[in-house]
C-alpha cells in the first residue's frame, strides 16, 4: 500500500499523468486494456471517475491534442505552398487524416490520466472521498489478505 504525499505539486501530479500513473500517489498499472481505466487507484483508493460524465474533460484534452497535430500540419502545408506553390497537397491530406484517425487512439490512456491530475488539483478530495479512497484500499488488504491465507491452507 502507497501512502500519497499530503499535497504533490501541480507539476508532479502532472507529470504522474503524462506516464499514466495515479496523480495522487503515483501508482502505475491504471489500465486493464488500452481504453479500459480501473474505477480506483491500486495504491491510494482515488476514484478516477469522481461524477457522471467525469471524462468528458480527458476527451476534450485528446481532442485539443489531435487538432493541435492536425493545425500543424496545415500550417506546414501552407508555408511550404507559399514558398513553392507546387507542392503537393496529397502527402499531407493523407498525413493530416493518418494523424486525425491514430493520434486520438495513440493519445486517449494519456489524457485520461492528465485529465484526472488537472481535476485533481482544481477540485481536492473531500474529506468524504480520502475517507472513500482510504475504505477501497483496506477492503483491498482484507480480501488479498484472506486469498493469502486461502491459498496457504492445506
Amino acid at each position: 500500500m502507497t501512502t500519497p504525499p499530503v499535497n504533490p505539486s501541480f507539476g508532479r501530479m502532472l507529470w504522474r499523468g503524462m506516464i499514466k500513473h495515479c496523480p495522487r500517489c503515483g501508482t502505475g498499472n491504471l489500465f486493464t486494456g488500452w481504453f479500459r481505466m480501473v474505477e480506483r487507484c491500486p495504491g491510494c483508493g482515488y476514484r478516477f471517475e469522481r461524477e457522471e460524465g467525469f471524462q468528458l474533460g480527458g476527451y476534450v484534452i485528446n481532442f485539443g491534442v489531435t487538432e493541435g497535430l492536425a493545425c500543424r500540419a496545415s500550417a506546414g502545408y501552407t508555408g511550404a505552398a507559399a514558398a513553392n506553390p507546387d507542392v503537393a497537397v496529397w502527402p499531407v491530406i493523407v498525413g493530416g487524416l493518418v494523424a486525425a484517425v491514430v493520434t486520438p487512439i495513440v493519445f486517449f490512456p494519456f489524457s485520461r490520466t492528465i485529465w484526472a491530475a488537472i481535476d485533481l488539483v482544481l477540485t481536492p478530495l473531500s474529506l468524504v472521498e480520502q475517507a472513500e479512497a482510504e475504505t477501497a484500499v483496506a477492503a483491498r488488504a482484507t480480501s488479498s489478505d484472506e486469498r493469502g491465507q486461502a491459498d496457504s491452507a492445506p
